[in-house]
C-alpha cells in the first residue's frame, strides 16, 4: 500500500475527504500498486481542489466563524416606534363655496399715469416625457457542458419569472438545537459549497429588474424560500440561508435567536411599527422578509460582522422596479365649477403587491417616491389639459378638487386595521385613502404638472401640504427658510388654496421638505 499517499488522504479536511469516499480516487489510494504518474496526477488534483475549497471558505469566512463560535451576547428587543400617536379625523368636513370678492370702488381723482394691473401667473405648458420601455432581459446562453450537480430554482417574483441555477450541495438543512454553535456550523457548511454563482445571478437579476435594496433583499429571500421550502419546519434553514446570501452580496445582515431564528438588517431610513435592537449604536430592524417579526424581549446575537456585509438597506427609489405585466384599470371623476372631468388610469398590480411588503417608513419617503413611469404618463397627460393655461392658484385648486373628491376617505385603522401610509400608486389602487396618502399624491401632481415647490404641513393627527406661489394668495400661509407657503389641503373637501380645516385654524403646522 502506498503509505505516504494514504497519510495525505487522512490529513485532508473532512469536507474534501468525504467527497473522495466511494470514488475511483479512493480505490487508488488503497491500491498497493500506484504508479508515480498516478501520484503526480493526484497531487495536481489535490492542489486544485484545495484551491477551490479556499475560494469558498475565504479569510473573511474564517474570521467571521470566530465571531460566531464565541459566546453570543443577550440584547433587548425594543417595541416598535409609532409615528404619530395623535388620532386622525374620522370624517372630513366640506368647505362652503367662497364668495367672489366684490371689486373695490375706484376713487375719483386725477390719474397722471395709467395704473398697471398685475396679471396672474399662468401655468406654462409642461412637457411630459413618454416612458422608455424597459430593456428586454438577455436570456443566458445554454451551457456547452452539462453539470449533473446543477439544479434550477424557478419562482414568481411579483409577476416576473425567475430562474436561478445552483449546485445541489448548496442546499443544506439546519438540524438540532438553535444556538451559536449550530448556527456557526450551518454558515460553515454553506460557505464550503459553491455559492458565488448564486449571488452573481441574483445580483444580475436585481439589476435587470431595477430593484432597490428592499426589492433585492426580497429577491434573495424568495430564492431561499424556493430552495428550502415554505413550511414552518424549514423556517430556520430559510432564514439562515437568506442571511448567508445577503451577507455575501454585501448587506449588513445579522441573525439573532431565542427559540427561533430572526433576520435583521439596519436601514438608512427610520422604520416604524417594526421591532429592533440596538448594537454598537446601530439599530437592527426585524424586517422579517416573509416571516413573523421578533417580539419585544430577549434574544442572543454575535459581536463583530463579516467584512463582506457592510451595506445598510436603502428604501429610496421604489418605483424603478420594472414590474408591469399585470395591469389594472380604474375610472376616476371629479367636477370643478360645474364642469366634469373623467380620468381613466392603468397601473401595475404587481407593483402594488410589491409596495405592500414595505415596512412603514417616515412620511417624507412617500412624498419623494413618485410614480411608475407608465402610470405617471397616463395620469399626467389626462390632467395636463385640465390645468394648462390656468393661473397658478386656479390650477392648484383644480388639482385639489381632483384629489379631494375622486377618492373616498377612510382612516388606516378602518381600512387596514393598522397605520399604513400609502405610496401615490397605492392611493390610486385602494378604495379608500386618508390625509397623508392624498397629500403625497397631490404634492407629486403639483410638482410634476405645475413645477411649484410643495412642502408637508404636519398638524397633530393630520397631514396637508403648503405650496409656494409666485404671487401672494389670500388665506393661511407660513414662512420657512425665507419662503412663504400657502396651505393647500387635499383632504378638506371643496377647499381652495389658503383654506385650513376648521379644527386646525389658528394653529401653525410643522413644515417639512422632502
Amino acid at each position: 500500500m502506498n503509505t505516504p499517499l494514504l497519510r495525505r488522504f487522512v490529513l485532508l479536511p473532512s469536507i474534501i475527504r468525504n467527497a473522495l469516499m466511494g470514488t475511483a480516487i479512493t480505490s487508488a489510494i488503497f491500491t498497493t500498486t500506484v504508479s508515480y504518474a498516478a501520484d503526480s496526477e493526484y497531487e495536481q488534483w489535490l492542489k486544485q481542489t484545495q484551491t477551490e475549497f479556499q475560494n469558498y471558505l475565504d479569510k473573511n469566512d474564517k474570521e467571521f466563524l470566530g465571531f460566531l463560535n464565541q459566546k453570543w451576547q443577550e440584547v433587548e428587543v425594543e417595541k416598535p416606534v409609532k409615528r404619530d400617536p395623535a388620532p386622525k379625523p374620522v370624517e372630513m368636513p366640506v368647505a362652503k363655496p367662497q364668495p367672489k370678492p366684490l371689486p373695490k370702488p375706484i376713487a375719483q381723482k386725477k390719474i397722471d399715469k395709467p395704473v398697471e394691473i398685475e396679471k396672474p401667473v399662468v401655468v406654462k405648458p409642461i412637457v411630459i416625457d413618454k416612458p422608455i420601455a424597459a430593456p428586454t432581459p438577455v436570456k443566458p446562453q445554454p451551457k456547452v457542458k452539462k453539470d449533473f450537480n446543477l439544479r434550477t430554482a424557478k419562482f414568481d417574483f411579483f409577476g416576473e419569472d425567475i430562474s436561478i441555477e445552483y449546485n445541489k450541495k448548496f442546499k443544506q438543512s439546519f438540524r438540532g438545537k438553535i444556538n451559536n454553535k449550530s448556527i456557526a456550523s450551518f454558515w460553515e457548511s454553506l460557505a464550503g459549497q459553491p455559492h458565488q454563482n448564486i449571488v452573481e445571478q441574483l445580483a444580475e437579476t436585481a439589476t435587470k429588474l431595477q430593484l432597490n435594496d428592499w426589492g433585492t433583499a426580497l429577491l434573495f429571500d424568495q430564492f431561499s424560500r424556493e430552495l428550502q421550502g415554505s413550511n414552518q419546519y424549514n423556517q430556520s434553514s430559510r432564514q439562515l440561508t437568506s442571511w448567508f446570501l445577503l451577507v455575501k452580496s454585501g448587506f449588513n445582515a445579522r441573525v439573532a435567536y431565542n427559540d427561533q431564528v430572526f433576520l435583521l438588517i439596519p436601514s438608512k431610513q427610520p422604520l416604524f411599527s417594526t421591532t429592533y435592537f440596538t448594537l454598537d449604536n446601530q439599530r437592527f430592524y426585524s424586517v422579517s422578509l416573509n416571516e413573523k417579526p421578533m417580539k419585544p424581549g430577549k434574544v442572543f446575537t454575535y459581536s463583530g460582522k463579516h467584512l463582506d456585509g457592510q451595506r445598510n438597506l436603502d428604501f429610496s427609489k421604489p418605483n424603478n422596479f420594472t414590474a408591469n405585466k399585470n395591469q389594472l384599470t380604474r375610472d376616476l371623476s371629479f367636477s370643478y365649477n360645474g364642469e366634469k372631468f373623467d380620468i381613466n388610469i392603468r397601473y401595475p398590480k404587481d407593483m402594488v403587491n410589491f409596495f405592500s411588503t414595505f415596512p412603514q417608513l417616515d412620511l417624507e419617503n412617500y412624498f419623494s417616491a413618485g410614480m411608475p413611469s407608465d402610470t405617471a404618463y397616463s395620469l399626467l397627460t389626462q390632467l395636463k389639459p385640465v390645468v394648462e393655461g390656468q393661473s397658478e392658484t386656479e390650477a392648484v385648486n383644480r388639482l385639489l378638487r381632483f384629489v379631494q373628491t375622486a377618492f373616498e376617505y377612510k382612516t388606516d385603522d378602518d381600512q387596514f386595521r393598522q397605520e399604513n401610509y400609502l405610496f401615490p400608486l397605492e392611493t390610486l389602487h385602494y378604495p379608500y385613502s386618508d390625509c397623508e396618502d392624498r397629500a403625497a399624491l397631490f404634492a407629486w401632481l403639483t410638482e410634476s404638472l405645475l413645477g411649484l415647490d410643495v412642502v408637508i404641513a404636519d398638524f397633530p393627527g393630520h397631514i396637508a401640504t403648503a405650496v409656494k406661489f409666485s404671487q401672494p394668495v389670500q388665506g393661511d400661509s407660513w414662512k420657512m427658510n425665507g419662503k412663504r407657503y400657502t396651505i393647500a389641503d387635499p383632504t378638506y373637501v371643496n377647499a381652495n388654496a389658503g383654506m385650513t380645516m376648521p379644527q386646525y385654524r389658528g394653529k401653525a403646522p410643522k413644515l417639512v421638505t422632502f
